[in-house]
């Protein structure tokens, strides 16, 4: 998507709070005309005598065209630079409900503004250098998280610039290393060439960074998107029972009747800070019912698209043929076998190792199982870093177009090639860092990245 045809000069405004009755409603101005919009619409002592001061608060009335009091609101006024997009902005607080909203929103536009862009505001602290495009991406991230990590982690490179700090830690030797190439091949009489051994180290310790961030790419999209757990097994043997224990909620319809889950239901939860969306299948057994094997056919489904597999077995009943040509059908590597009913069981029933055995009804287990959950979504999911955590497919692919380009170089010195034919490949590699980063990028990449915001923001 293409940037949005943007004049930077002019003030604009929207509304920063969801739509909808609320105890309070926000308006925000952003532009040199900020403090004009307010003088002209907003009326109080300070306002009257055009003595808004930066960074305090002032209650008075907004007044409609004819001067009649619309709402009691609060002012805040903030001063370029000291502001989020780096321009002066007021906010208008008022309270909530979508028609008085809009109502002071038309009145900033009457008098010189004009409506904000999705993802303007953020645009513009970009544009005035306020952050780097890795941190924009971060407010994004922050707005629509799905899980406690992805927001930790979009918080910390919103405040550390942990991703950018990271990358320029590697740029500034790739850089240096570049200019004493450089000015080596132009300055052969004055500059001595590096010694390619060095060269080598330095490339090798840059490809194994990039390689890094690459193979943490999968592990990287199960934090920002999260991971499925499919809960799979043979009716009646306590699926649905199992989806409320671990939701605490009575989500699934739960009978003694076999087969009373005919669809698939799902949810969210957090484990360990990862969003984790918890199916409940239909259950598995032969059938000539057609609505039932239409729920099988989605339960399959389901599992094959899960990343873990929980399956589950009426332990009171024992492991069944069936359960036993179920189970061989699925990855024992992101397959957990359950035990339930635990409670039931007989002293002469037989247990497997490596099964967890529980009993949703008396709770015993449970945290076993989350347990055994927890540890399969470590062994998917990258360590807290700081830093793997925060790429999203953009910055996975200017990731993956530095290192094949680091790896062009490497292979050229290895090659006795002449340095310029390095140099080559090392620049475009640190071009895709400024990509990476909003040095040096196009406006159909900042079209993409600010199209995701909303209005307001």
């Amino acid at each position: 998507m293409p940037l949005p045809s943007i004049a930077t000069e002019d003030t604009i405004a929207a509304i920063a709070t969801a739509r909808g009755q609320a105890a309070v409603a926000i308006i925000r101005v952003s532009g040199d005309a900020a403090l004009e919009v307010a003088y002209a619409i907003f009326q109080n002592k300070q306002s009257m005598t055009k003595t808004l001061k930066p960074g305090r608060f002032y209650t008075g009335w907004i007044h409609d065209e004819n001067n009649t009091p619309i709402d009691h609101v609060l002012v805040l006024v903030f001063a370029s630079p000291k502001s989020y997009t780096g321009e002066d902005v007021i906010e208008i607080h008022c309270h909530g409900g979508d028609v008085l909203a809009q109502k002071i929103l038309a009145r900033c536009i009457a008098v010189g503004c004009r409506y904000a862009e999705p993802g303007e505001y953020t645009l513009r602290a970009f544009l005035n250098g306020k952050m780097d495009l890795t941190q924009a991406e971060s407010v994004m991230d922050l707005i629509s998280s799905g899980s406690s990590r992805l927001l930790r982690q979009a918080s910390d490179n919103i405040q550390n610039r942990s991703l950018g700090t990271y990358l320029d830690t590697m740029a500034h030797g790739l850089m240096a290393l570049q200019a004493q190439m450089v000015a080596s091949i132009d300055f052969p009489d004055e500059v001595e060439e590096p010694k390619r051994e060095v060269i080598a180290v330095q490339l090798e310790n840059c490809l194994t960074q990039m390689g890094h961030l690459r193979e943490n790419a999968e592990k990287s999209r199960i934090v920002r998107e999260g991971i499925k757990v499919a809960i799979l097994g043979m009716p009646n043997s306590g699926k649905s029972s199992l989806f409320n224990a671990l939701l605490a909620t009575e989500r699934s319809i739960v009978t003694q009747e076999a087969g009373t889950t005919r669809d698939v239901v799902s949810e969210v939860l957090d484990i360990d800070g990862i969003a984790v969306t918890l199916i409940d299948t239909a259950g598995i057994r032969e059938t000539q019912e057609s609505i039932e094997i239409m729920g099988i056919e989605r339960s399959w489904k389901a599992a094959s698209e899960a990343h873990i597999v929980l399956y589950l077995v009426d332990a009171s009943v024992g492991v069944l043929r069936y359960d036993t040509q179920i189970l061989s059908k699925l990855d024992p590597g992101s397959t957990i076998a359950v035990g339930n009913k635990k409670d039931l069981m007989l002293d002469h029933q037989k247990k497997y190792g490596g099964w967890v055995y529980l009993s949703v009804k008396t709770q015993e287990g449970i945290p076993d199982l989350l347990n055994a959950l927890k540890s399969k979504i470590q062994t998917l999911s990258p360590e807290e870093s700081g830093v793997i955590l925060a790429l999203n497919e953009r910055q996975i692919a200017c990731c993956i177009a530095m290192e094949e380009k680091l790896q062009e170089a490497k292979e050229a010195l290895d090659s006795e090639l002449p340095l310029d034919l390095v140099t080559l490949p090392l620049t475009q590699s640190l071009k895709k860092l400024d990509e990476l980063q909003g040095r040096d990028t196009t406006e159909d990449v900042l079209g993409e990245v600010f199209a995701r915001f909303c209005v307001g923001k």
